[in-house]
């Protein structure tokens, strides 16, 4: 019997759905980031910046910080000025999203399939 297949949305893989191959995948820092990357792309309004914030310690010791840029404490930059948050638009809706979501945001499995793959059948009155 083969052994089923686990598709991860976030980090775009494929990997054997065992518990112990899973909950390593899930404690991983790839899929760490790759979760924060997702969720920061839905992120319309920035967190004001506060005044004498404390900086991150697992960035300043490592320089990395799972949590990326959703993170509550400052990232210190190489050159010893603190980062500076991104300013962020919020475009206006396209055709084709949902009140803040378009179908760019969504992960793959979820996209709706390309215009022209599936066959138009022709109806069939049942009645």
């Amino acid at each position: 019997m083969p052994v089923k297949k686990y598709y991860c949305d976030y980090c775009d893989k494929l990997f054997q759905d065992t518990p112990a191959d899973r909950k390593r995948h899930v404690q991983g820092i790839q899929h760490h980031q790759a979760k924060a990357r997702w969720y920061d792309s839905f992120k319309q309004q920035q967190i004001p910046p506060i005044p004498n914030r404390p900086l991150c310690f697992h960035f300043v010791n490592t320089g990395f910080c799972r949590y990326g840029d959703s993170c509550k404490y400052l990232h210190p930059v190489p050159n010893n000025n603190v980062q500076q948050p991104p300013i962020v638009t919020t475009p206006s809706p396209s055709p084709g999203s949902v009140v803040g979501v378009s179908f760019g945001n969504l992960p793959p499995s979820l996209q709706p399939p390309p215009d022209g793959v599936y066959l138009h059948l022709p109806f069939l009155d049942w009645g």
